[in-house]
């Protein structure tokens, strides 16, 4: 039961990814056919800005997922309900708050990002209709608690992929009329239509295990006052994910803003299908710690996962980095490219976050909220710090290194709270096995790289030398982790069969 909500997940995470990536990459330089990149600059920079107010989500899908799960197994329905139906009524009032405070900033966001400092109506209304989509996929995330819990997460993706269609065509329709506009309006019209089939099909599940609806106002005010560092958590994750295109916008340019995004657009993507497929695993392992008490046997899965995500995230951030250029130049132009030290430093952000994020997650599936708070606060506090401290030395360079260097302090930070609190469980990815992956990564990148700068200008050429070099890769993984790759084909042959 837990392996088909993997699947399914996957299945629901891919065909998100599948939007973001036509939206993000296919359609960019259809975009830049009817906005420049000044304008789509200054887009980023106010969404990024508008994004920080996800905040007030306060991570709790993420804990409504982990508690509704241990409540369902212990066959507390009524306190299922009450907690359930709290947190719906929590999401409206967050959703309502983002809303009404875009409402009263829109028109003065633009002169934020802008070295122009001027009102823009296009802007101003882009900007309310993001909020609007935004709201919508809280409530969304909120209501996809349910089919987590029930393990009925095959029928969700449909309704992703049918809001996805529809979104994206009227998006193309109208860009070359309403140009931003149609960005928002699109994502608005796509989120809209997920979230109302998601509430029929929530309330179907409900029906049919017989939960009613059951709202208290004191469960709404206890849910209310256990996200304190959770808040605090999702306060400092926000801003250090989010606010990297608003603090380019406001303290650059909003031009650099549109080469920082593009330049980091690969990589990025990279690590969301990755982290696509640790998030799918989030609710199995959450039902595993619920109801699995042998820790050797919770050991054995947790290393199988981390060295499945090692391989993946080590190899697809080598062919990134080699074919990084070439990509960019051939999508956009290679103006828009943002140079091989930023791209190599937004690679090797892209491998500490994902990290990072994987040992956050284990984090909350364990029910382990307070150490997960505190040390996600500290790792944003870092980042923050450090990104103002390094952009006037490094101008976009200091941003992918604020990452780098807060993500070690993160990582130092679990390895000492996990001591203290005598569990064990970042060893089993951060270890003499990462270390040695990722410095035979890096030498083989150098040389591979000195390669084609110094004497390969045939991008046919790069592109099977790098595939080749993937290929190696693979088969030092093989030889290595020679009883992982025998467990995984053991499994499709079962599953085949």
């Amino acid at each position: 039961m837990k392996s088909k909500t993997i699947y399914h997940n996957l299945f629901a995470s891919f065909s998100n990814f599948a939007f973001l990536l036509f939206t993000g990459i296919f359609l960019l330089p259809y975009y830049f056919e009817y906005i420049s990149i000044n304008d789509y600059g200054i887009w980023l920079g106010g969404i990024s800005f508008i994004s920080l107010l996800t905040v007030l989500e306060a991570n709790i899908s993420l804990i409504l997922t982990q508690q509704l799960g241990e409540k369902w197994t212990q066959k507390k329905t009524l306190e299922f309900s009450k907690y359930f139906s709290a947190s719906i009524v929590f999401s409206i009032i967050v959703s309502l708050i983002i809303v009404l405070f875009t409402f009263f900033l829109k028109d003065y966001l633009t002169s934020w990002v802008s070295s122009n400092n001027g009102y823009n109506d296009i802007f101003s209304k882009s900007f309310f209709l993001y909020s609007i989509s935004l709201s919508f996929t809280i409530v969304s995330s909120y209501l996809g608690a349910i089919p987590q819990v029930f393990i009925k997460t095959l029928v969700p993706p449909f309704f992703n992929i049918i809001s996805s269609i529809i979104g994206i065509s009227y998006t193309i329709y109208a860009v070359p009329s309403q140009g931003v506009l149609a960005i928002a309006s699109g994502s608005l019209i796509k989120a809209s239509i997920y979230t109302f089939f998601l509430s029929f099909y929530v309330l179907k599940l409900l029906i049919e295990r017989n939960i009613s609806f059951c709202f208290k106002i004191t469960y709404l005010i206890k849910l209310i006052k256990s996200i304190g560092l959770p808040f605090v958590s999702k306060v400092g994750i926000t801003l250090a994910s989010n606010a990297q295109n608003f603090i380019v916008a406001a303290y650059i340019t909003a031009s650099a803003t549109t080469i920082f995004d593009v330049t980091r657009k690969l990589p990025l993507m990279l690590q969301t299908v990755i982290n696509m497929i640790a998030v799918s695993t989030f609710t199995a392992f959450t039902l595993l710690y619920s109801e699995e008490k042998d820790n050797s046997k919770n050991k054995k899965y947790l290393d199988y996962y981390f060295s499945v995500i090692r391989i993946i995230l080590i190899t697809s951030l080598v062919g990134a980095f080699l074919l990084g250029k070439d990509f960019i130049t051939i999508w956009v132009g290679r103006e828009n490219y943002g140079g091989d030290i930023l791209f190599a430093l937004l690679c090797l952000t892209a491998l500490t976050d994902q990290i990072r994020m994987m040992i956050s997650q284990q984090y909350y599936a364990l029910g382990k909220f307070k150490l997960t708070s505190i040390t996600d606060s500290i790792f944003a506090m870092s980042f923050i710090i450090l990104a103002f401290s390094l952009i006037p030395i490094y101008k976009l360079n200091g941003i992918p290194l604020a990452g780098i260097l807060s993500a070690i302090i993160y990582i130092i930070l679990c390895f000492y709270f996990e001591r203290k609190n005598k569990f064990n469980l970042i060893s089993h990815l951060i270890n003499k096995r990462l270390v040695y992956d990722i410095s035979v990564a890096i030498l083989v990148l150098i040389l591979t790289k000195f390669i084609f700068d110094t004497y390969i200008n045939s991008i046919t050429i790069r592109i099977i030398i790098t595939f080749s070099v993937i290929s190696l890769m693979f088969l030092k993984f093989y030889l290595s982790e020679r009883i992982l790759f025998h467990l995984i084909y053991s499994i499709f042959i079962k599953k085949k069969k």
